[in-house]
């Protein structure tokens, strides 16, 4: 009878166990409050913590800055226990995080607020940020609406920068205000823009030549998708040679146009665009 009672107790203690479940990855882009993605250099730092309790418990960190990925400076993994008691690391989906971002010991504002609820075990996550104010929440950080108000000879007081819309276009040429604040372009000069200017097939017919817009501080890389319903963008090899070798390459801007050009044999359809970071 003994050893059957034993058996139970430790059956039952097993069962109480947390599994360990697959991680929840959380990466993608920070950005300064003008919009230049985060370099190594800036001593730039991501801590996850819970969000009810900021100063508790780190249960991820990193360094942000420059990766092997173009389109992403940082990378957080958090751990996932099943329902039950939770190692001292682990959290269980539905978990409200908090990202904390900081230089040296100094806490940094960001946009959009970087509260999440942690989803489930195994999901890769993007989440893009910007560092700074952003006292209307638009998404837009303040300092950077008051400089491009200025610069552009309006106001640029809480009332103007509240009425300064990411969705709008105030120079009219495509780009929406946040998409101008991604590119580092500026919303009130309308040939200032990201846009691809050429886009011809070379003398052979297997290359299509590219060239588009740059500024200095931003890369850009070519992407594709079969279909503008629900697109999935994807790299395209590229090469700065109409007879070189494509690859897959990141090109840092100079404020001209650069060409470049792409492998596009058979008569298969697809959309490119120009990706700017």
């Amino acid at each position: 009878m003994k050893r059957t009672i034993a058996s139970t107790l430790v059956l039952s203690s097993l069962a109480a166990l947390a599994i360990p479940q697959s991680p929840v990855v959380t990466y993608g882009l920070v950005r300064d409050e003008y919009g230049n993605p985060i370099k190594r250099s800036s001593a730039l730092s991501a801590k996850l913590v819970k969000a009810d309790a900021p100063d508790g418990f780190v249960y991820a960190s990193t360094t942000v800055g420059e990766t092997a990925y173009p389109d992403m400076n940082y990378r957080l993994q958090l751990e996932i226990d099943s329902e039950g008691p939770t190692r001292s690391y682990a959290v269980l989906e539905g978990t409200e995080m908090r990202i904390r971002f900081f230089i040296g010991d100094e806490e940094q504002p960001a946009t959009p607020t970087p509260v999440f609820t942690t989803p489930a075990n195994g999901t890769a996550q993007r989440k893009d940020y910007a560092l700074g104010t952003d006292a209307d929440g638009d998404g837009l950080p303040d300092a950077w609406e008051a400089w491009v108000l200025s610069a552009g000879g309006n106001a640029s007081d809480a009332a103007a920068i509240a009425a300064f819309a990411p969705g709008a276009d105030a120079d009219g040429d495509g780009m929406s205000n946040y998409r101008e604040f991604l590119a580092g372009t500026d919303p009130f000069i309308s040939t200032d823009l990201l846009e691809i200017t050429r886009f011809v097939k070379t003398g052979s017919g297997d290359r299509t030549e590219i060239r588009f817009t740059t500024v200095p501080g931003r890369s850009y890389r070519v992407v594709s998708t079969a279909t503008l319903e629900d697109p999935v963008w994807t790299p395209v090899a590229t090469s700065r040679n109409a007879e070189g070798e494509a690859a897959y390459e990141t090109y840092s801007g100079t404020g001209r146009q650069i060409t470049v050009y792409i492998d596009t044999p058979g008569t298969d359809s697809a959309f490119f665009r120009v990706a700017a970071q």
